[in-house]
């Protein structure tokens, strides 16, 4: 009720009326009353101080009839209710009451009486005075404020008819601007208010959904462009990640292509010798069968180490795009084993400490090409400061903080200059002009652990080289 306009008028203009009009009464009622009670009071008083002489001299000379005569009369004045004269041992020496009157608002008035000769007390009068007219008042007073609640209401319902106009037009104007929506027709808002006030907010309210309107037709008009647009644009971006990816895996896959011919140089290497050798015996005469067998089983286990190397490569370019639970350090080591002739020819030795272990939860193979593309590039530091450093290291270290696994990747590669530490995440970015560098090795790894995985990759200078710091939810947490 109190939440429109029409119960709040009706709500304060009886909270108005009852505040108003209830302590009027109750202060007029009190007011008036005392008056009337001290009005009687003073008529009492001055009745018995001119009685009092005449009852003094009555009891003082024994005349018991004229006294009882005196005080029956006093029955006359119509508020005395009850009358009772005692001695001074409280012994009743007249006592008489009325009949079938109210005491509601009796008085009881007591007084002593004089000796007429020495003024000494010889007696007490008791009078209970009715005080009629303050119930006759009472009843006065009711009827007043019966007829004041029906001049309100009169009043209100006068009040309301005149003003009822103006408030269903409020409501009309509430309830459509209530209403309105942008997805439903627009209503104006009709009214037979007679208020200027009231037809100047209507009128506003229609011209306003009348430039709502418009403006929703120029704004699907525009939404309409601006979809087309930002389709462009995405499908541009879309066509331009597409190229880096490409190029990413362009460059994956000359990193592999290194990888296999450290892999497979030792291999062929033996093979070759043992070929030589066979060829050597064979034109000597001194190839018999033992070691015809010990020569091709060095040949044989040479091939299939080399056809290992090739599965190996084939699943770690897997396009496998499978969501599911991995054990990052496993995936690590199948890194590590890929790129452990590359290191050793170079030098540098690796080792992984762990603190705790866990799983990852997304595309494993995706996680592999991020470590391949940080193992690579703590690689390249370390190369370009060959004869600079005594002995390349890389360090893997596995923490657990707060359900998050951390993966730290350190080197002694000379760290990364600060005034493009913060700009070695951006696309196309590099420092390998030389070497043929692509600039979005780095920006496809971060892209990978923050947008795919939920993580956070980062990186900070350290004694001697940089450490790459990788911060991804613990598997069961998000997955």
């Amino acid at each position: 009720m109190l939440k429109t306009f029409l119960g709040k008028f009706i709500f304060l203009f009886w909270v108005f009326f009852m505040i108003v009009t209830i302590p009027i009464y109750y202060f007029t009622n009190h007011q008036f009353k005392n008056i009337i009670k001290s009005s009687e009071e003073e008529k009492i008083t001055i009745t018995l101080n001119t009685l009092k002489p005449i009852i003094s001299f009555h009891i003082f000379f024994n005349q018991d009839k004229e006294l009882v005569e005196l005080l029956d009369n006093m029955f006359e004045h119509r508020d005395i209710t009850s009358i009772k004269l005692e001695d001074l041992d409280g012994n009743a020496i007249y006592k008489k009451s009325r009949n079938n009157v109210s005491n509601r608002y009796a008085i009881t008035y007591d007084s002593f009486i004089l000796d007429p000769v020495d003024k000494s007390k010889i007696a007490k009068i008791y009078i209970l005075y009715s005080n009629e007219h303050l119930l006759k008042f009472n009843d006065r007073i009711i009827i007043v404020l019966l007829f004041t609640l029906g001049f309100a209401v009169c009043v209100f319902l006068t009040a309301f008819f005149y003003l009822k106009g103006d408030l269903i037009a409020l409501r009309k104007i509430s309830e459509a601007l209530e209403q309105y929506a942008v997805t439903s027709d627009t209503t104006f808002i009709i009214h037979q208010s007679r208020s200027k006030e009231i037809s100047t907010i209507a009128k506003i309210a229609n011209q306003m959904f009348f430039n709502m309107a418009k403006y929703l037709d120029e704004l699907k008009s525009f939404n309409g462009q601006l979809e087309k647009k930002v389709k462009e644009e995405i499908e541009k971006q879309q066509n331009q990640e597409r190229l880096m990816i490409h190029q990413s895996r362009q460059a994956a896959m000359g990193e592999m292509l290194e990888s296999i011919a450290h892999q497979w140089r030792q291999p062929l290497n033996i093979i070759g010798l043992a070929t030589v050798n066979m060829d050597m015996e064979y034109k000597f005469k001194t190839l018999d069968d033992k070691k015809f067998d010990e020569k091709i089983e060095i040949i044989s286990t040479n091939i299939n180490y080399m056809s290992d190397t090739i599965d190996d490569f084939r699943n770690f370019l897997n396009p496998n795009r499978e969501m599911r639970e991995f054990n990052p350090k496993k995936s690590i080591n199948d890194v590590f084993h890929i790129l452990d002739a590359q290191l050793k020819n170079y030098g540098i030795v690796y080792n992984m400490e762990d603190d705790c272990d866990f799983n990852f939860y997304g595309v494993e193979n995706e996680f592999k090409q991020v470590m391949l593309i940080l193992i690579n590039n703590s690689k390249d530091a370390i190369k370009s400061l060959m004869g600079k450093t005594n002995k390349g290291k890389i360090e893997i270290i596995f923490k657990c903080e707060d359900n998050r696994g951390i993966i730290e990747l350190s080197d002694n590669g000379g760290g990364i200059k600060d005034d493009i530490i913060n700009s070695i995440f951006d696309a196309y970015f590099t420092t390998k002009f030389n070497a043929k560098g692509t600039g979005i090795g780095l920006y496809l790894a971060k892209n990978i652990i923050e947008s795919r995985m939920d993580g956070v990759l980062s990186v900070k200078n350290i004694d001697g080289g940089c450490c790459f710091i990788i911060d991804i939810p613990i598997a069961g947490d998000n997955s």
